[in-house]
């Protein structure tokens, strides 16, 4: 049968695209753990605390948003330990096509690129360091052209927020 992407998920064949879209716009417990698990080396620099994976009791995800294009989305990685404490990371999963339709979507790919590079190569460490607020870095998977998924830290609000002064 026909692919319809605007049927509900449940109605949706089961062909390549749909799965490939469905890998994209979903990450289950399983993946999110694996995901989490990646992030646990980098905790204690970004100041996070220290965990190993056999402490984490449970990791839930959810879906913030969807990505320019559908080429992915971001997600709140929600993980508790077996003392209780509970933690959230930022997950940024990115499919990018192998060959763009337009100089848009090239240009959307080229900026997921870019941005993969600006944590690998050290500029979020390097503004951090120098007070700027951004997030830290937790986990970069990232080939040109490929997919790229980037945890990092949430951001916080630090000081009185604009409706605050008023």
């Amino acid at each position: 049968s026909s692919c319809r992407f605007y049927q509900p998920l449940h109605d949706i064949p089961s062909c390549l695209v749909c799965q490939a879209l469905l890998h994209i716009l979903h990450m289950d417990s399983a993946e999110a753990r694996s995901l989490v698990e990646r992030c646990l080396p980098s905790f204690p620099a970004a100041g996070l605390p220290p965990l190993e994976a056999s402490q984490i009791s449970d990791v839930a995800c959810r879906k913030v948003a969807g990505l320019w294009a559908g080429f992915g989305a971001i997600y709140e990685l929600r993980l508790k330990t077996k003392q209780g404490d509970a933690l959230a990371v930022v997950a940024k999963r990115v499919q990018l096509p192998h060959r763009c339709k337009s100089i848009g979507d090239q240009r959307k790919k080229d900026s997921y690129d870019v941005e993969a590079a600006f944590y690998l190569e050290g500029h979020a460490a390097r503004l951090l360091a120098a007070g700027c607020i951004v997030p830290f870095p937790l986990h970069v998977e990232a080939s040109r052209g490929e997919n790229v998924t980037i945890c990092m830290t949430r951001l916080e609000p630090k000081g009185p927020r604009p409706s605050d002064s008023a």
